[in-house]
């Protein structure tokens, strides 16, 4: 896999969060004047990446006991939604509604097409459909995709064993998989990381008790912030737990809508500050919730709004959350862990997420580092350029222009790393726990 030299912005100046070209491309010059404009030295919300059930609680009587909040939906929102991606936890008794098994034959497909695109001498990340042809496979996989995007939102494809294939091959095979769903990857990080491996996060120390506290309880729900369908490849798993669990977006809106129309007004107003971790601007501000070309739009970074303890604290001298925010963000949390699914992992397991419509979280997990057993996915950023992503406003247009079209970006080039490697520009290893900017 191709990978260009790093690039660092000089010392006295923080790095720009948007290039030249996407500040002329969508008007957005006066963006410093906008953060200038608002209020950092309030008094905001205590809440932090994790959940706390009490503090979310003490907030909900103490607003609703305040009252004068809103008792219907924004005008033109709808009171219900409806259709596939409304779906709870009893929707699905049967993994085979959501599970695509792999047969001999998709096999044998899969070698003959990696045979093929390594014929064609190109560098291993500029596989596509066209140079990975999978006759039969891909018809099913093309299935997949109109599933992510206009079904149910999410489909596992199962059968893939990393132990059969070089780490090359392999990385070559997945790509081209989730080629079939969506053909263009995007940058997921400041360094221009294209594939995002999904470890402990931070430096696997055995005396560091932050790291091991880490992985101990459940994580909040999350969208990743800017990608249409979210690729996990389960390249190994966890001795115990560290299942993806996911929600329906939907259900979360109908609920809110029924009981507390107050709140979906607070996830569309486009004031939520996202720390930008020291870029220039330090932060940037839209909603969180979208109703758009008849589509709700779910789109946020828990980390992002509050930081992410021991690991990123909030940077300092930005806007933090309102109590109406936080106790929205909290309730989005604990509705969609009430119509939440969990399914069952398996290594080589290939998921697909329509990142717009539903919610994630990881459950906790150990490992065991004795025996070699550890939780390791690869996470890749997909976008359907062939008309299968949803129309987007403004604001996501914004943020999906800048992960997968900025070529101008000259402090972010294009890695693609097989393995974890440590990112120069953090001296951190190039892992996640949650969600990535």
């Amino acid at each position: 896999m191709a990978s260009q030299t790093d690039n660092t912005a000089p010392s006295e100046a923080p790095i720009p969060y948007y290039s030249q070209g996407l500040r002329a491309r969508f008007h957005i010059d006066g963006v410093r004047a906008e953060q200038a404009k608002l209020e950092t030295s309030g008094k905001f919300a205590d809440i932090g990446y994790e959940v706390e059930e009490d503090k979310y609680l003490a907030r909900v009587a103490a607003r609703v006991k305040a009252g004068n909040l809103p008792t219907a939906v924004p005008a033109g929102w709808p009171t219900e939604l409806q259709g596939p991606l409304v779906w709870t936890s009893d929707s699905f008794p049967d993994e085979k509604d959501y599970v695509y098994h792999l047969t001999p034959e998709d096999k044998t497909e899969l070698l003959d097409a990696l045979e093929y695109f390594k014929d064609q001498g190109l560098d291993g990340h500029k596989v596509t459909k066209a140079n990975f042809p999978l006759p039969k496979l891909g018809k099913a996989l093309s299935a997949i995709r109109d599933e992510i995007y206009g079904g149910k939102g999410f489909s596992v494809v199962r059968g893939l064993n990393p132990d059969d294939y070089e780490l090359p091959d392999l990385t070559i095979i997945y790509l081209g998989i989730s080629s079939y769903i969506a053909q263009v990857r995007g940058k997921q990080d400041q360094r221009g990381s294209m594939l995002i491996h999904v470890i402990k996060k931070g430096d696997p120390s055995p005396d560091s008790s932050a790291f091991d506290e880490q992985y101990s309880e459940d994580k909040p729900f999350h969208t990743d912030t800017v990608t249409d369908t979210l690729c996990l490849f389960t390249q190994s798993l966890a001795a115990s737990g560290g299942r993806s669990v996911l929600a329906s977006a939907y259900t979360v809106y109908n609920e809110l809508a029924a009981t507390r129309p107050d709140l979906i007004h607070t996830l569309a107003a486009p004031d939520w500050p996202f720390d930008t971790y020291g870029r220039d601007p330090a932060f940037y501000k839209r909603a969180l919730l979208y109703h758009h070309d008849n589509k709700l739009i779910t789109s946020f970074s828990r980390r992002l709004l509050v930081g992410h303890l021991p690991f990123e604290p909030r940077s300092a001298g930005i806007p933090g959350l309102t109590e109406a925010q936080a106790e929205a963000l909290d309730a989005v949390h604990f509705i969609a862990r009430k119509h939440e699914i969990k399914p069952r992992m398996e290594k080589g397991d290939l998921r697909f997420i329509n990142n717009m419509a539903l919610l994630h979280r990881r459950e906790a997990f150990e490992n065991d580092n004795a025996a070699g057993v550890s939780r390791h996915l690869v996470r890749i950023w997909l976008h359907n350029d062939e008309g299968y992503c949803w129309n987007l406003p403004a604001p996501l247009r914004l943020a999906w222009a800048r992960v997968f079209e900025d070529e101008e970006d000259k402090y972010r080039g294009e890695h693609w790393d097989l393995e974890p490697v440590r990112n120069p520009l953090t001296g951190k290893i190039s892992s996640v726990g949650g969600s990535c900017d």
